[in-house]
C-alpha cells in the first residue's frame, strides 16, 4: 500500500498547500482576506506592486483584462516569494459596455452608481495562482446583477453611510451590504464571484489532486 496516498487522503486543504510553500495573497482586501479565511487559517496577505490602470483599458474583453491583472499581481510578488504559492485576484465591472473602475472621491463614487441605476451590469472575477515561480491555476466567472431604479436621496445616504465602501469597490458597492439597502437583484452568478474572488474550484482542485 502506498504511504504517500494514505497521507494525502487524511491531510486537509490547508496541510496540502503549506506542506513545501507559505500561500501569498496577493491583496489587502478585507473581503477576500475574510474570504480566503474559509479555506486557509495561516496565509500572507500583501498588496501586489502593479498599476491597475495600464492593464484595466487595454483593447480586450473584460475576462481576458480580469485574468490579465490577476495574473499580473501574482507575478509582481514574485521576486520576493519564489518557492511559494501566490494568488492574484482581479474584478472588472461592465455596464452598458463600459467598464466602471474604482472612484477617486465621493463625487466620482455617485456618478458611477447613477450610471448603474436602472440597468443591468456584469462582473468579471479572476484568480491566477503561480506556484514555486510557474502558472499553476487560473479561473475567470461572471456575474449578471440589476441595480435597482432608487431614488437619488438613497445614493446619497448610502455614499455618507458607507466611505469605504464607495471608494474601494468597482461599482462603488459591496454585496454585502445589500440586504440592508436592497439596491441589487442577482440575476446570475454565485457570491464568491459577486464579491471578486472565485476561489473554491481551485482549493476543490487541490484538495482532489493533493
Amino acid at each position: 500500500m502506498n504511504n504517500k496516498n494514505n497521507i494525502d487522503a487524511n491531510m486537509n486543504i490547508e496541510d496540502l498547500l503549506t506542506m513545501k510553500s507559505k500561500v501569498i495573497l496577493a491583496s489587502s482586501s478585507n473581503t477576500r482576506i475574510n474570504y480566503l479565511r474559509q479555506y486557509l487559517k495561516n496565509f500572507i496577505s500583501t498588496n501586489h506592486l502593479i498599476n491597475e490602470k495600464d492593464f484595466k483599458h487595454q483593447n480586450k474583453n473584460p475576462e481576458d483584462i480580469a485574468l490579465e491583472l490577476a495574473k499580473q499581481k501574482a507575478k509582481s510578488l514574485r521576486h520576493i516569494y519564489p518557492n511559494d504559492m501566490i494568488i492574484g485576484s482581479d474584478q472588472i465591472l461592465v455596464c452598458s459596455r463600459k467598464i466602471i473602475d474604482k472612484p477617486q472621491d465621493e463625487i466620482e463614487a455617485k456618478k458611477n452608481l447613477l450610471f448603474l441605476r436602472n440597468k443591468f451590469h456584469k462582473l468579471y472575477s479572476a484568480i491566477y495562482v503561480i506556484k514555486d515561480g510557474k502558472f499553476y491555476f487560473k479561473q475567470c466567472k461572471h456575474a449578471e446583477l440589476f441595480f435597482k431604479n432608487i431614488k437619488t436621496e438613497e445614493i446619497e445616504r448610502y455614499i455618507k453611510e458607507n466611505k469605504k465602501t464607495v471608494l474601494s469597490s468597482v461599482g462603488s458597492y459591496k454585496i454585502e451590504e445589500n440586504e440592508k439597502y436592497k439596491f441589487i437583484k442577482i440575476k446570475q452568478g454565485d457570491i464568491e464571484t459577486i464579491i471578486g474572488f472565485p476561489i473554491n474550484d481551485f482549493m476543490n482542485m487541490v484538495h482532489k489532486n493533493g
